[in-house]
């Protein structure tokens, strides 16, 4: 009876691995870039949040002095992480490194305002722990900064406005057939 069992499982998963599989792969393949943005973008996070620490913990800077200088020395790692690891696939070949950099830190020029005030509210006003505090600010500065970055290091072959009407004519051929 164990073995009659065994069989059933056996033959359940060898039809239902390829499937799981081929959708696994499809997941992945889909979402790579975020996969390994999340990853590297942990680490520059990482990188900020400890630079940030012992700039303001430790050295007794104040909070926009440490929060800027962790700033740059974590953007520019973010920017080696994203140009050599993150975004490899459809990638830019137009513009130059120089040009990327620059509007790299531009979006991310963008993305310190935010940054800065959540942590100025979060530690000045509010009186919250200062690794509290900097982990939810790179955790929301981290999504706008996803969002931002893809557009700095891929090749750009639509817009955003004519991807969705693809998508939706896509969508609307799917629904006619």
């Amino acid at each position: 009876m164990i073995k009659e069992k065994n069989d059933n499982t056996s033959k359940f998963n060898s039809t239902a691995d390829p499937t799981i599989h081929r959708l696994g792969q499809h997941l992945v393949k889909r979402h790579r870039n975020l996969f390994v943005y999340m990853f590297f973008g942990f680490i520059a996070a990482l990188i900020n949040t400890v630079a940030f620490m012992v700039l303001h913990k430790y050295l007794h800077s104040p909070v926009l002095i440490s929060n800027t200088i962790a700033f740059v020395i974590s953007n520019l790692a973010s920017f080696v992480f994203n140009q050599k690891a993150v975004f490899t696939n459809n990638v830019d070949l137009e513009h130059s490194t120089w040009q990327k950099l620059l509007v790299f830190f531009t979006y991310r020029i963008i993305s310190l305002i935010p940054d800065s005030l959540i942590m100025l509210v979060g530690l000045s006003w509010l009186k919250l722990n200062a690794l509290l505090v900097k982990i939810i600010d790179q955790i929301l500065v981290g999504i706008f900064n996803y969002l931002t970055t893809r557009s700095v290091f891929q090749a750009q072959e639509t817009t955003m406005i004519e991807r969705a009407k693809k998508r939706i004519q896509t969508h609307q051929n799917k629904k006619d057939n």
